[in-house]
């Protein structure tokens, strides 16, 4: 008796095999595509691009200062809080400031939440609340404007994971 490769059925089912697992994979390659949400444009490109150096020296000049920054955050059902603690290289709390907090997810070009942050219990503190409940990655822009009008504006950048 002869086996089913001798019938001559091995090839075409070889070949018939290779095409159907060709599709099934472009299938899986189109879902993971459009999975992350379609194409992301940068809102404003051109002015942020325009304003690039401004920020790189306010990036440069908060780094350079030696200023102690921290940021907690928490969750609760609708919101992220919270809270930034600034102190200068001498350990004394930052008060003259206004900050503004930026919140980003990294894999969104948009911005998700802009809040300005106020003054909280204790000199130097500082606590924000955004309406979001997503759990995972965030990147957090802290701009620091001097209250006086004189000085140098500042930005501070956390990567920080909600839970």
């Amino acid at each position: 008796m002869r086996t089913f490769l001798e019938k001559g059925y091995g090839w075409p089912l070889f070949v018939i095999t290779l095409l159907v697992s060709s599709v099934v994979m472009m299938g899986i390659v189109v879902m993971a595509a459009r999975s992350d949400g379609g194409a992301q444009v940068v809102d404003d490109y051109y002015e942020q691009a325009v304003k690039w150096d401004s920020l790189a020296e306010a990036r440069t000049a908060a780094s350079t200062l030696g200023w102690t920054t921290s940021l907690t955050l928490g969750r609760s059902e609708a919101t992220i809080d919270g809270i930034i603690v600034l102190k200068d290289s001498s350990g004394a709390a930052v008060t003259d400031y206004a900050v503004h907090v930026s919140l980003r997810r990294p894999q969104l070009a948009a911005e998700v939440a802009n809040v300005s942050a106020l003054p909280a219990s204790e000199p130097g503190m500082y606590a924000f609340s955004a309406p979001h409940d997503d759990l995972g990655l965030w990147d957090i822009q802290a701009y620091l404007t001097p209250i006086s009008g004189t000085g140098t504006p500042l930005q501070i950048d956390w990567r920080r994971e909600v839970r």
